[in-house]
């Protein structure tokens, strides 16, 4: 791979590994927050990394530190760790987690359903919001639940619809 990487750009390991992603695209500018934030403010005063030319340069070595340096805590440690860093990151999280995610439910991106048979169960909704509401999410049909309302639409009358059902068409 191209090794001038941005050593802030990329997903790492936690102690308990878990994955971390940091997406801060201004190494430079970030850096000496991350060092001092996450407890090595050597990192900051190393002349490697002392601009984002220079961490780009290095960036195999940076990379390694910031993996180093993630390795020393779990995920949960680093959600409370990083929460005043001002660069961008995330936890990598599994389908359960996203689900329950504050950002998710306050997007309303997960929405209560139900089944034909009237069995609820929760559906993704669109990731979007009409006059900041989410759009709402239903169910799809079951197979050709709407087969007869469709062929009535388009002008069938029913002995129609019977003699193309019995003829195997529809």
């Amino acid at each position: 791979g191209n090794p001038r990487q941005n050593p802030l750009v990329a997903n790492y390991l936690t102690k308990d590994h878990r994955w971390l992603a940091l997406c801060c695209l201004q190494a430079g500018k970030y850096w000496p927050e991350f060092a001092a934030v996450t407890g090595h403010p050597e990192l900051a005063t190393d002349p490697r990394f002392a601009n984002h030319e220079l961490l780009l340069e290095n960036s195999p070595a940076a990379k390694a530190a910031v993996q180093a340096v993630l390795a020393e805590r779990t995920l949960d440690e680093w959600r409370v760790v990083l929460d005043p860093f001002s660069g961008q990151w995330t936890a990598v999280q599994n389908t359960i987690e996203v689900m329950q995610d504050p950002q998710t439910v306050a997007n309303g991106y997960m929405q209560p359903c139900a089944t034909a048979a009237g069995d609820p169960f929760v559906l993704v909704a669109p990731p979007i919001q009409y006059d900041e509401e989410p759009a709402p999410a239903h169910r799809a049909p079951e197979f050709n639940e709407h087969g007869d309302q469709i062929l009535q639409s388009i002008g069938l009358d029913w002995d129609a619809i019977i003699d193309l059902k019995v003829k195997g068409v529809v």
